[in-house]
């Protein structure tokens, strides 16, 4: 068993021992814990797919991000769909469903929610679980025995005065076909980013390869948290400004991390002037931008306007880098 230590932070592994056999975990220290534990129960569908984790809003995360814990219970429980929440901060990840789409759906709830959990957790699996794909195979009627409960309770329900039928709207208010809340630019650049990613995984024995590959793979996830969190709570003018700020910042880093670069610098080092200093440039650059976009996010979540500190001075100072980010924006018509 994993022990809760400053790599695992508190509840995960009380959450990870809960989940091998059942789909909700809410950790003492949760207001109304029997009560929301008996809602998201009858929430899930009870088939092992989706899995909800409840902990307290003064949880002890350590140095890990929500959004790394969501990764790490993912990789760690039998359900494919794995719904968060830390104090009222609402998040989902999932292997069969989109990653923005459940993002966004349980953005969107928290903030219509208005600080009331129980609430967002249940409409976000309700959403999740409509929007989840039909199971092919199977024992005749299986997958959809769980189905009869709500339709019998939807009969009841529209007998004794019709409300289900405002549940039912209000569970489809959010149309399946939404555009990406990661702009154009940006997208453009995550996307490079993650093929870049592959080439350091895929470096052998170089431990600042692999380092790299891993804050790539951080970033990136992050700078989709931050437009998907911004398109679901925040003003059109933030959503402009950190695109302002990101498309400029990520074309640099992207130039920086580029093969015939850093990944030139960790393999043939003895081919550059200075080759330390410039490694050590290009990694200090990485974690800053990631830690201004955790920042970001974490005004988002409080409803306050974004701040940016991160220059990339010591990278626009490089000629060479200067001149492939010119070539990037050319190449991609801006």
């Amino acid at each position: 068993m994993i022990s809760s230590t400053a790599s695992d932070p508190s509840g995960v592994t009380d959450a990870i021992a809960a989940l091998q056999s059942g789909d909700v975990y809410v950790a003492p220290g949760v207001q109304g814990q029997s009560a929301m534990t008996d809602a998201l129960l009858a929430a899930v569908p009870g088939d092992r797919t989706i899995a909800v984790v409840v902990l307290p809003e003064d949880a002890d995360l350590g140095t890990v991000y929500p959004l790394e814990l969501l990764d790490r219970l993912s990789e760690r429980v039998p359900q494919t769909t794995v719904v968060l929440a830390v104090g009222d901060d609402v998040q989902a990840g999932s292997t069969v469903i989109d990653g923005n789409d459940v993002l966004r759906i349980a953005n969107e709830n928290e903030a219509a929610a208005g600080g009331d959990t129980q609430t967002a957790l249940v409409e976000t699996v309700q959403q999740i679980v409509e929007e989840a794909p039909s199971s092919p195979g199977g024992e005749a009627g299986g997958g959809t025995d769980w189905l009869l409960p709500v339709v019998i309770g939807g009969v009841v329900l529209l007998a004794a005065g019709g409300t289900a039928i405002g549940l039912l709207a209000r569970r489809r208010r959010t149309p399946k076909a939404v555009a990406d809340p990661v702009p154009p630019g940006i997208r453009l650049r995550v996307d490079r980013l993650r093929e870049l990613r592959v080439d350091y995984a895929n470096l052998p024995n170089n431990p600042v390869a692999a380092e790299t590959a891993a804050g790539i793979d951080a970033l990136a996830s992050h700078v989709e948290q931050l437009f998907v969190r911004l398109d679901a709570k925040a003003e059109t003018d933030q959503v402009a400004l950190a695109e302002a700020e990101y498309s400029d910042k990520l074309a640099r880093l992207v130039a920086a991390l580029e093969r015939d670069y850093l990944l030139d610098l960790l393999t043939r080092p003895d081919l550059w002037d200075a080759p330390g200093e410039r490694i050590a440039e290009v990694r200090e650059a990485l974690a800053a931008v990631t830690t201004q976009i955790v920042d970001n996010i974490k005004q988002v979540n409080a409803r306050k306007g974004l701040l940016f500190q991160v220059s990339l001075d010591s990278l626009i100072g490089r000629s060479e880098l200067r001149d492939w980010e010119r070539q990037f924006k050319k190449n991609s018509g801006e």
